[in-house]
């Protein structure tokens, strides 16, 4: 009977660490698919907070749109082209422009034959052009003297 008995306690002994085995190992795999879950979630609250952050600028960026101030823009060229070396008769320039081209701009008749001055240059240096020294870029340049 002592025999039984301790054959009957071992049996039991040995069933109850395999459930306590098996209860182990299932606890187990509840607490790696949590984790996982877990993590999954981790990973779509990232995504979420990154393209709500995008969303976000793109909002921010549509709302504080800079606009060129093109009055000031306009308004610079103007000043620009009436003052020097882009100063023309037809800008108003009165620096850079031959005092004979001026004299004609304003419907006086200059002297010559038709061929756009009277001393031989061309119509871009003669008496309506454009004053010579206005031409002279230096000596290391093809248009300069």
């Amino acid at each position: 009977m002592v025999v039984t008995a301790l054959v009957t306690t071992a049996a039991a002994t040995t069933y109850a660490t395999i459930e306590a085995n098996n209860r182990a190992r299932e606890q187990r795999k509840q607490q790696e698919k949590a984790l996982e879950q877990q993590r999954i979630a981790n990973q779509q609250a990232k995504e979420t907070a990154e393209a709500e952050a995008q969303r976000a600028d793109i909002a921010y960026n549509q709302a504080n749109q800079q606009q060129p101030e093109v009055q000031a823009i306009v308004s610079r060229s103007e000043e620009a082209a009436n003052q020097g070396p882009a100063a023309t008769v037809l800008t108003g320039g009165d620096n850079m422009v031959n005092p004979v081209a001026q004299a004609v701009a304003k419907g006086k008749s200059k002297k010559g034959g038709g061929r756009g001055d009277a001393s031989g240059g061309s119509l871009l240096t003669g008496q309506v052009g454009v004053d010579p020294s206005a031409l002279n870029l230096g000596g290391n340049s093809l248009l300069g003297n």
